[in-house]
C-alpha cells in the first residue's frame, strides 16, 4: 500500500531552464541599450546643430557685457560650468587667455579666426566645443565640455544604472517563472522512477499553476490505481485459495481410494468450480472495462421494455436466493427505452447481488422503478451493513472494497459497481449510491428516456 502522502520538497538548484530565460531578459536589456547608444551616437554625429551656436552667441555677448565686472563674469562662468559642465575660455584679440573656468582651450588658428568673423564655429577636435566673437570685438569665446564631460556623461551614467537595476530587478521575474517550471520537471521524474506519492505541491495561478494540478491529481490517480491492482492481484489469489483447496482435497481423496469422502467433495467439486468460473468471469470483464474505459463500452441498442426485464431478473434472483425476500415495485407501466438488454440485465443482476452480498439472509432487498420526466429511476435498496460516508465517492472505482466487505470475506474483486456504472453512462444515464452504516444501502441509477 502506498498510503504516505509526504511532499518531498524537491529544490532544485538554478537549472538550465532560469539561466535561460535570465540570459534572454539580459540580452533584452543589451539590446535596448545598443540601440539607445545607436541613437544617441547618431544625433551626436548630426550636431552641431543650429542650436548651441545661438547658445554660444548669446553666451558671447553676456561675456562681453561683464568684461568690466571681472567678479561678476567669473561667477557667470563658474555657474555655467557647475550647472551645465561646460567650461569657457575668454580670449583677447590677439589670442591671449582673459579669463577660463578650468584648463584654458587653446587659441583659434588663423583660419579659424577668418571664419569666426562669419558668426559662430564649431572647433573641430573638440568634442561639443564651439567658439563666437564678442560683439565688441574685444576678442572670442570658446565653450566645450568640462572636465566631466558634458551632460551627455553623466546621461550615459544614469542609463548604465538604469540597466544594472532592470538587470537585478529580473532576477526574480525569471526566477518565479523558472522554479515551479523546475519543480515539475524534478516530480514528474521522480514520478517516473516509480515514487508515485510524490506531488508538486505547487498553488500558483495561471497555466502553470493548472499544469501543476492537473500533474498532482493525475499521480493521485496512478497511486490508487496502482494500490488498487495490488488490492486486485491479493483478492484474487485469496479467492483462488479457497475453491483450490477443496478440488485438490477432493482429488487426494480420491487417489487414496476413499471414494465415500471423495464423493461427498466431489459433489462440492461443482460449486467450486462455479465459484473459479465467476472470478474468471470478473476479472476478464476487468480487462473488457479496461478497454471501455478508453474505447467505450461496446453498446447494441434496441427498443426495450424495461418493466418485463426487470420481473424477469427478479425472478431469476428469487431462485438463486429463496431466503432473500425481494420485493418489486413499479415495473408496470413503465415507458419503452432505447437500451441493450443484456447490458441492463447485467447492471441490475450487479445491483442485486451487490444488496445479496452485504446483507443478512432473511432481510428483504427492494428493487424499484419510477419514471420521471424524460428519465427511468430504478433503485434496489437493502437493510445491509451499509457503507461508511468516506467510501461512497470510490464506489463504483474498479477493484474498490471497503473494509466492511473485508471483513465479511463475501467473494468477489470489486467489480461488480464498477461494471453498472460503466454500462449506465453508456445509456447515457448516471448512477449513486445513499448509505448509513449499519441501516442499509439505496443505490440509483437514473436512465434517459430517448
Amino acid at each position: 500500500m502506498i498510503h504516505h502522502h509526504h511532499h518531498h520538497h524537491l529544490r532544485s538548484p538554478h537549472g538550465v531552464l532560469f539561466w535561460r530565460i535570465y540570459r534572454h531578459g539580459l540580452l533584452l536589456l543589451f539590446l535596448v541599450a545598443l540601440v539607445l547608444g545607436v541613437v544617441a551616437w547618431a544625433l551626436g554625429r548630426r550636431l552641431p546643430p543650429r542650436e548651441p551656436e545661438k547658445v554660444v552667441a548669446w553666451l558671447a555677448a553676456r561675456i562681453d557685457e561683464r568684461l568690466s565686472t571681472p567678479g561678476r563674469l567669473d561667477a557667470d562662468l563658474r555657474e555655467l560650468r557647475d550647472g551645465l559642465g561646460l567650461d569657457a575660455t575668454v580670449f583677447d584679440a590677439s589670442g591671449g587667455v582673459l579669463t577660463a573656468t578650468g584648463d584654458a582651450a587653446p587659441p583659434l588658428s588663423a583660419e579659424q579666426l577668418g571664419e569666426l568673423s562669419g558668426g559662430p564655429i564649431h572647433v573641430p577636435g573638440r568634442g561639443f566645443a564651439f567658439a563666437a566673437r564678442l560683439p565688441s570685438g574685444a576678442g572670442y569665446l570658446i565653450l566645450g565640455p568640462g572636465p566631466h564631460g558634458m551632460p551627455y556623461g553623466r546621461w550615459a551614467a544614469f542609463v548604465a544604472a538604469v540597466l544594472l537595476v532592470l538587470a537585478i530587478g529580473s532576477y526574480p521575474t525569471a526566477r518565479s517563472i523558472a522554479s515551479p517550471l523546475e519543480r515539475l520537471t524534478a516530480v514528474a521524474r521522480r514520478l517516473g522512477e516509480g515514487d508515485l506519492s510524490v506531488r508538486t505541491g505547487l498553488r500558483g495561478r495561471g497555466e502553470v499553476g493548472d499544469l501543476a494540478r492537473a500533474f498532482d491529481e493525475m499521480a493521485e490517480r496512478l497511486q490508487r490505481l496502482v494500490r488498487a491492482e495490488r488490492e486486485l492481484l491479493a483478492n484474487v489469489s485469496h479467492e483462488l485459495r479457497t475453491p483450490m483447496a477443496r478440488i485438490r482435497v477432493a482429488l487426494e481423496l480420491a487417489v487414496e481410494g476413499d471414494y465415500e469422502k471423495a464423493r461427498r467433495y466431489v459433489a462440492e467439486i461443482g460449486d467450486d468450480l462455479g465459484e473459479l468460473e465467476g472470478l474468471v468471469e470478473e476479472i476478464l470483464t476487468a480487462a473488457r472495462l479496461d478497454g471501455a474505459a478508453t474505447n467505450g463500452l461496446p453498446v447494441h441498442k434496441g427498443p426495450l421494455e424495461l418493466g418485463p426485464l426487470l420481473s424477469e431478473v427478479a425472478a431469476r434472483f428469487r431462485a438463486a436466493n429463496p431466503d432473500r425476500p425481494l420485493t418489486l415495485e413499479g415495473a408496470q407501466a413503465l415507458p419503452a427505452l432505447e437500451a441493450d438488454a443484456p447490458l441492463l440485465r447485467r447492471l441490475v443482476d450487479n445491483l442485486l447481488d451487490n444488496a445479496r452480498k452485504y446483507s443478512e439472509p432473511g432481510t428483504p432487498v427492494a428493487l424499484a422503478a419510477r419514471t420521471e420526466p424524460g428519465a427511468v429511476v430504478v433503485e434496489v435498496r437493502d437493510r445491509g451493513i451499509g457503507i461508511d460516508a468516506v467510501d461512497l465517492p470510490r464506489l463504483f472505482t474498479p477493484f474498490f472494497r471497503t473494509d466492511r466487505s473485508r471483513a465479511r470475506g463475501t467473494g468477489g474483486v470489486g467489480l461488480g459497481l464498477a461494471l453498472a456504472k460503466r454500462i449506465a453512462e453508456a445509456h447515457g444515464g448516471t448512477i449513486a449510491a445513499e448509505s448509513r452504516p449499519g441501516e442499509g444501502t439505496t443505490i440509483r441509477v437514473v436512465l434517459p428516456v430517448a
